[in-house]
């Protein structure tokens, strides 16, 4: 399953990539924590580059979105203190990277229940903990702790371009590149210069 932080799922909804989205998630459900749900309509009123974002979101098709519920039950809480080394209250009542963390939280629970779980997020900050936690996961099972099966890989939006341009969702390379140029745009995430990042040659374009 994927779990989405709120950096790629801006650049996909505000240039209208939803069909590219879901293509490279293999059609499969967009999962979002409650705080980036959140966040998709409440940061583009500071931020108006992302305001598309939070047009489209609604409209999103629901068999392929599922908020997940930042409700903090006791296993939540606990892997707050595991994975932050600080109080679930404290991390949710700033606003500061709570969707990331949000994520974050939710794919090692789930991975622990067994789950492969990938994790999308273009933060460097997200990016190092996930990938952190991945390696825990596998101590852990070395150990034998938690549900055998789990795991917890990462990705982020050049991945999911990738997997988007080999699922042939994009009509060509002059509209990926379009595409490309405009979520580049938007944040400092994304290399300004595509031909950087790979995407542009073969593979993965056949």
């Amino acid at each position: 399953m994927h779990i989405l932080d709120t950096g790629p799922i801006f650049k996909f909804l505000t240039t209208d990539c939803v069909p590219q989205l879901l293509a490279a998630l293999g059609h499969n459900v967009v999962n979002v924590p409650e705080a980036v749900d959140f966040e998709i309509f409440d940061t583009p009123m500071r931020h108006k580059q992302f305001k598309r974002a939070a047009e489209v979101w609604p409209r999103f098709p629901d068999r392929f979105k599922n908020v997940i519920s930042d409700e903090p039950t006791d296993e939540l809480r606990a892997c707050c203190r595991s994975v932050f080394s600080m109080d679930f209250d404290d991390m949710y009542a700033s606003r500061k990277d709570r969707g990331e963390n949000m994520a974050i939280l939710h794919g090692v629970l789930l991975a622990r229940t067994g789950k492969k779980v990938i994790l999308v997020c273009d933060e460097e900050a997200g990016t190092a903990k996930i990938k952190q936690q991945a390696s825990v996961l596998k101590m852990q099972h070395m150990d034998a702790k938690h549900v055998p099966g789990g795991e917890i890989r990462h990705a982020d939006t050049p991945m999911l371009l990738r997997w988007a341009i080999e699922a042939g969702a994009f009509d060509s390379l002059a509209v990926f590149v379009k595409k490309y140029q405009a979520m580049a745009s938007l944040d400092s995430a994304l290399d300004p210069d595509v031909k950087k990042t790979g995407l542009t040659g073969r593979p993965p374009w056949p």
